[in-house]
């Protein structure tokens, strides 16, 4: 089964501001990721197409494509999901248009598991990340995800 999940926000802030933020995303310096619970990790230093590596929940993907400033891809090769994901920052007069597509082929035993449990995770997280972008220096609170949907214990 091929998808096409696609959210896009109008954010009130420059292009660079918010690529650069982007760009932080796994790093000791992120300050948008919503989901502690779901850790998303990158390896340390700059991006680097080819070699910059990420995981969230079950994925596990490589950098891609990068145009800085504007746009950068993630590529995933697993037995379950092939296919891409990643940010497109369009300047406008009065702020940015952000857009995050993930586009992607699925084995046919994981289809029921994205219609039923991770498109609905996915959605969450993009949509407070998006959030998160038109609100980064404000506090906003974590989306916490339960243990059984990849997340991990947080203390109460």
């Amino acid at each position: 089964m091929h998808i096409r999940n696609t959210h896009r926000r109008w954010i009130a802030r420059p292009a660079a501001e918010v690529f650069s933020a982007l760009e932080t995303v796994g790093t000791k310096d992120d300050r948008i990721w919503p989901a502690p619970s779901m850790p998303f990790e990158r390896t340390p230093g700059p991006l680097r197409v080819g070699e910059t590596r990420e995981s969230h929940g079950m994925i596990r993907a490589v950098l891609d494509e990068l145009d800085p400033g504007r746009r950068l891809v993630w590529r995933a090769d697993q037995s379950f999901l092939q296919g891409t994901h990643g940010f497109e920052v369009i300047e406008t007069d009065t702020g940015c248009h952000v857009e995050h597509v993930l586009e992607a082929d699925l084995a046919w035993w994981f289809v029921p598991v994205w219609v039923l449990k991770v498109r609905a995770i996915h959605d969450r997280i993009l949509e407070r990340l998006l959030q998160r972008l038109d609100a980064i220096d404000e506090a906003v609170q974590p989306t916490v995800f339960p243990v059984f949907l990849g997340g991990t214990r947080q203390p109460r």
